[in-house]
């Protein structure tokens, strides 16, 4: 509580230390749709050493992020973990665990490489591209089915698209155009595991033009197309696609 807010849309990992006061405010009329892993502070400590030594003098305070970016292949990862233990009615447990571990190192890697790019900047200047770049978020976030523009989002934002553009490229790493589409993306998996829907109005509802469109976006962020998590969700096919996924 106190610090920067942070809209937690599916491009973004929130990490908590434990005993971590927060707050959380509701964004969307869709909800809040999140799954929460813990670790135990040992594990935390050795994943976090190769990029921060220094977690060894903290170990009640391992993070010193408050959040990191979710690349398509960790929130696939997350994903698989998650069908797994919903679906199969004797989870196997080594396989959730090696999972879940791997997506840590992965969440942890992203989070140091992207804050180690960030330019140095006065506080102030730093503090309204961050305002900048999450109200921008809050806004895909809310909107991410419709045909959004760059127009819109910098009048929404109170900026020029040139420089909104050139703020959001520098603090996520990310293209708007690409931040969207990885939004879409993440929110379609959770529609694809649940039976009833064709893959085509799923495609369409989220703002792709078409069936083709849609799965050829899915299987270059993902490695296999929608139909094949859409076949077997558990059980072998999910360990057949983890293996797109080496860490």
């Amino acid at each position: 509580m106190g610090k920067q807010p942070v809209v937690a849309d599916p491009n973004v990992v929130m990490l908590y230390n434990q005993g971590q006061v927060y707050s959380r405010s509701k964004l969307s009329e869709r909800g809040d749709i999140c799954d929460w892993f813990s670790f135990h502070p040992k594990t935390l400590v050795q994943a976090t050493r190769p990029f921060d030594p220094t977690v060894d003098e903290r170990w009640d305070n391992p993070f010193r992020f408050s959040h990191g970016p979710s690349d398509p292949e960790t929130y696939l990862l997350q994903r698989l973990a998650i069908q797994h233990v919903r679906h199969s009615k004797r989870p196997d447990t080594l396989f959730v665990e090696e999972t879940m571990l791997a997506v840590l190192e992965r969440v942890l890697r992203n989070t140091y490489h992207l804050n180690n790019k960030m330019p140095s900047k006065r506080p102030d200047t730093r503090q309204a591209h961050i305002e900048l770049v999450e109200a921008a978020k809050a806004y895909i976030a809310t909107r991410f089915d419709e045909p959004l523009t760059v127009d819109n989002i910098a009048e929404a934002t109170f900026s020029s698209p040139f420089h909104l553009c050139r703020i959001f490229r520098q603090q996520t790493g990310k293209t708007i155009h690409h931040y969207l589409n990885q939004v879409r993306l993440k929110a379609s998996l959770e529609y694809i595991a649940e039976p009833g829907t064709s893959l085509t109005d799923i495609g369409l509802a989220l703002g792709y033009t078409s069936h083709s469109h849609f799965t050829k976006a899915f299987r270059k962020a993902f490695g296999a197309p929608p139909s094949t998590l859409r076949a077997n969700p558990s059980g072998s096919q999910i360990r057949e696609m983890s293996k797109i996924l080496t860490v």
